[in-house]
């Protein structure tokens, strides 16, 4: 397993809702004026690239202990995000691009260029924190992916999208726009 760092990632609106039909698991990308990002390439697995959305801190993830499937973005003793990989799905190429800071107007609208700013400035520290823990990401998605396959009844198993079937998916969703 290669540490090559991670990236922000904008997923395809459309791919992501077409995957929720089959799971509902996929946690939501699109709020209106904002869209959360994906942090990838965790794994590649015959030819699937997976991603993770990252969630906002809550109160209740200072109560949940790291694992397998849920790691903490953290800065000193603050959670400033979380990554549940149970949660990560498989993401065609023509699905998802890079995200570039001067381009994120075109996936979220700001109040004020202040507000944009500081949006980048956590932005940046969270891949920061991120790429800080990405072999353990790296590991943990590995390890994760395969209990789902071969232990799907597992507690941790029942906790994660089925990416078996998100695969299937994937590839209907590719055929059904090639047919357009």
């Amino acid at each position: 397993m290669k540490n090559k760092k991670l990236k922000w990632y904008i997923a395809n609106k459309d791919y992501v809702n077409f995957l929720k039909q089959f799971d509902d698991k996929i946690e939501n990308v699109n709020y209106g004026e904002k869209l959360k990002p994906y942090i990838g390439i965790l794994i590649n697995i015959k030819g699937f690239d997976y991603y993770v959305p990252i969630s906002s801190a809550k109160d209740k993830h200072y109560r949940i202990k790291e694992g397998m499937d849920f790691i903490k973005i953290k800065q000193k003793d603050k959670i400033i995000g979380v990554l549940n990989l149970n949660n990560m799905i498989p993401i065609s190429n023509d699905y998802v691009k890079i995200l570039k800071y001067k381009d994120i107007e075109e996936y979220r609208k700001f109040i004020d260029n202040k507000e944009k700013v500081l949006y980048i400035s956590l932005l940046s520290l969270e891949l920061k924190l991120i790429n800080g823990k990405v072999e353990k990401i790296k590991k943990n998605a590995l390890k994760l992916y395969n209990e789902k396959i071969h232990n799907p009844k597992s507690n941790i198993s029942k906790r994660c999208c089925d990416f078996k079937l998100l695969e299937e998916k994937s590839k209907l969703f590719k055929d059904l726009i090639n047919k357009k």
